[in-house]
């Protein structure tokens, strides 16, 4: 058996969708687009979300999106996996929709993923168009590596980790 999405295990999907389904909720209430946001498990398990605003004044979403990744590259303590998510539009075949992005990213793993809920705004609401889209588009590991005990990242433990989660995944696909 395999992961349901491809680099993410479990618990790392479930907050991929609750991503989702928070950012379609926030599009329906802001018609202009919503403020950024990550929702993120620590390692103790709990879970916190965080919103991300370039300019308090007139906030833009491709500014408000990369300040929030060096400040998730930088996280301390480092989550076990992350969740950002925004508003913009996207384009299949020529067709253009608004749409909610979410990048996911799990500890360990050599890259992320991206989703996509496309919309169409109508006066009772949001009209979802199809279910989430797996994108081609592989984020980069949004997350530091882990430290060993002097505070040093461990590029050893993270490519380990790497090699498990890999024969991991070759062991649940057989």
């Amino acid at each position: 058996m395999t992961d349901p999405v491809p680099n993410l295990g479990n618990d790392a999907t479930a907050t991929l969708f609750d991503a989702i389904d928070h950012a379609v909720a926030e599009a329906e209430d802001t018609a202009s687009g919503f403020v950024p946001f990550v929702l993120a498990v620590l390692p103790d398990g709990e879970k916190v979300a965080k919103r991300y605003v370039d300019d308090e004044e007139n906030f833009t979403v491709e500014g408000s999106v990369a300040l929030a990744r060096p400040d998730l590259a930088a996280a301390d303590p480092v989550p076990r996996h992350v969740a950002l998510a925004w508003d913009g539009f996207l384009t299949l075949d020529e067709d253009r929709t608004e749409a909610v992005f979410v990048d996911a990213y799990e500890q360990g793993r050599p890259e992320g993923v991206r989703f996509a809920q496309r919309y169409l705004r109508g006066g009772n609401g949001l009209e979802l168009l199809g279910n989430p889209l797996l994108l081609n588009h592989r984020p980069e590991p949004m997350l530091p590596l882990p430290t060993g005990p002097a505070g040093e990242a461990t590029d050893a433990r993270a490519a380990a980790i790497a090699r498990i989660q890999a024969l991991a995944d070759r062991q649940k696909r057989r």
